[in-house]
């Protein structure tokens, strides 16, 4: 009992002597900081936040200005709401906010070192930058890749088709993630990882899943770092198991494609990884060999975001406003279809129909959403 006594007076103690320090080195350079409303001891505005934080800093914004300062626990922010001043700030300074917080489940494993979300800005996070602009988003490489995008569709059709005959209802946004993340299978590794015969796949699936649940968890390591030494909620511990498994199982695939290399064998088409591989600088200077875990970090990484897009899209809403406007979606698509003397459609008929995108304005999508024949 008493050392129990003993053990929380401690920490009551160093807790107030760290807030006491905090609080006079913020109070000496209070003159440089910009507006905002005044926070609790100790947390800050982390309570002033609310159900709908984006809601209450815009309240807030209204009230201190387009750019404000707030405290989440010891943790200074500066919060900037309009594009006048962000355009003065990251077009005047951006070498100086060019950097990312990185929060303390994203140093699992080292994570943060290769990954281009979270690395510093410099010489690697540049080349890697360039590399992805080059071999990912540029409309030559994206329409070297409408076959592959083409037979995702064709195998999650498929898929809803055979959930729907024996559940009746069904998630299109599960589907439409699963193929987006063999799509990213194909580009990255030139092969489908949801797939009957694929071993690696479901474990791999997973370790995305608990990947993504875990980066994403509010971590009070992150407002009061004199913590992280003791990782209260285990977050970190969580994503070293999830990048640990995804590390081991990416590291796998580029055992067997350096094999391959090896051996000799040729390929029709590179895929990112071999690019990746394959890279030894611009020829000024010395090489800039991306390592192999650098690799494997930037690997997990695109699987990650097609897992962040998910999260973020509302696609069974999308797809509950189609559903509910169907009929005019069909009357705006018959000319084309009779025109091209075609049953189907692909993403050059989307993409040429700019009056399509006037059917997303049709109806409420909570309508859609309320219309339980679809679900």
């Amino acid at each position: 009992m008493e050392l129990a006594l003993l053990i929380s007076s401690s920490i009551c103690l160093l807790v107030v002597s760290l807030h006491q320090f905090f609080r006079r080195k913020t109070r000496n350079s209070n003159g440089q900081l910009p507006p905002g409303p005044r926070g609790w001891p100790l947390v800050g505005n982390l309570f002033d936040l609310g159900k709908v934080p984006h809601q209450t800093l815009l309240d807030l914004g209204k009230k201190y200005g387009p750019v404000m300062w707030l405290q989440f626990g010891a943790m200074n922010d500066v919060i900037i709401q309009s594009s006048k001043a962000a355009g003065e700030m990251f077009k005047n300074h951006d070498l100086t906010y060019s950097g990312r917080t990185v929060t303390d489940a994203m140093t699992a494993c080292k994570y943060h070192e290769g990954s281009l979300a979270f690395s510093q800005y410099g010489s690697y996070w540049r080349t890697v930058r360039r590399l992805c602009i080059t071999e990912l988003t540029v409309n030559k490489r994206v329409n070297e890749t409408t076959s592959l995008r083409r037979k995702g569709i064709d195998k999650m059709i498929e898929w809803i088709d055979n959930e729907a005959k024996h559940q009746g209802g069904v998630q299109i946004g599960h589907f439409v993630y699963l193929m987006n993340f063999n799509l990213i299978g194909n580009l990255m590794l030139s092969r489908d990882l949801i797939d009957p015969q694929s071993a690696e796949g479901p474990e791999f699936y997973g370790a995305m899943e608990k990947l993504m649940k875990a980066a994403g968890q509010p971590n009070v390591s992150d407002f009061f770092p004199f913590l992280k030494w003791l990782d209260p909620q285990r977050v970190r511990k969580k994503m070293e198991d999830a990048v640990g498994q995804g590390i081991d199982i990416v590291t796998g695939f580029i055992k067997e494609r350096i094999e391959e290399q090896n051996s000799g064998e040729q390929k029709k088409r590179k895929d990112f990884l071999d690019i990746l591989l394959d890279y030894e600088g611009e020829g000024e200077g010395p090489a800039a060999k991306i390592s192999e875990r650098a690799a494997v970090v930037l690997i997990l990484e695109m699987f990650l975001a097609v897992k962040w897009r998910e999260s973020h899209t509302p696609m069974n809403r999308a797809a509950a406003q189609i559903l509910d406007s169907r009929f005019i979606v069909i009357k705006s698509l018959a000319p084309t279809l009779v025109a091209q003397e075609r049953p189907w459609l692909d993403e050059t008929t989307f993409n040429s129909e700019d009056h399509l995108a006037t059917v997303g304005d049709i109806g409420d999508i909570g309508d859609g959403l309320n219309n339980k024949q679809y679900f």
